[in-house]
């Protein structure tokens, strides 16, 4: 049996999520103490009890790990080329969130009760990093000024509601594959619901009326 100081916190972490994330909450820990090759006393030694592990465990990733890619942005490309790639790895983050929050739902423990580890809620960094991206395209001209917190709650929700529930329904509620249906985001974000009119192509992968 490995001795407790040769497994991180992090390994911990990561095999408590697979166990929850593959058992439900009312894993017992020595099934998470014996995949690590530690004792279950080990583990009480780091995490005071297993609803404190299981928060830890199936707390979001801080920083989300999109983040970064958002933050450096937005560069030279089209501007429909990257909120693709933005809603594409933000439908690839949510489907982990919501493994995550499955458990917790499960667990019934309040929701707000794992919000209280961060200084800074998560889904409330969420909405002001892309916030800040969408101001950002905004200042360089890629597109209009709009109600940037509005469209990045938007962005995010788009994203998070069909992750819940394929997560449920154990399909894509709409019945596109992940491609198509950002596609479709995207198309709608860019033109909105209005008629349209004829357009062309501008630099920025957006259109404009013709005169």
């Amino acid at each position: 049996m490995a001795r407790p100081r040769t497994i991180s916190d992090d390994q911990i972490l990561q095999t408590a999520l697979e166990c929850f994330l593959e058992h439900g909450p009312s894993v017992a820990t020595d099934v998470i103490a014996e995949r690590l090759g530690v004792s279950p006393q080990a583990l009480f030694k780091r995490f005071n009890n297993k609803n404190d592990l299981l928060i830890a465990a199936v707390a979001p990733r801080n920083p989300a790990p999109w983040i970064p890619m958002v933050e450096a942005g937005p560069d030279d490309r089209p501007f429909a080329e990257q909120l693709s790639e933005i809603l594409h790895e933000l439908a690839e983050f949510f489907v982990d969130i919501s493994r995550r929050m499955s458990v917790l739902r499960w667990s019934n423990l309040d929701p707000r009760k794992l919000m209280e580890q961060y200084d800074e809620a998560p889904p409330l960094v969420d909405l002001r990093v892309l916030s800040c991206w969408l101001q950002r395209a905004a200042k360089r001209g890629l597109i209009r000024p709009i109600d940037f917190k509005a469209t990045a709650m938007m962005m995010l929700t788009s994203m998070h509601g069909p992750a819940m529930l394929t997560d449920m329904l154990g399909k894509h509620p709409t019945g596109h594959t992940r491609d198509e249906y950002v596609a479709c985001m995207v198309d709608m974000l860019l033109q909105g619901m209005l008629p349209r009119t004829k357009k062309t192509k501008t630099q920025n992968g957006l259109s404009r009326s013709k005169s």
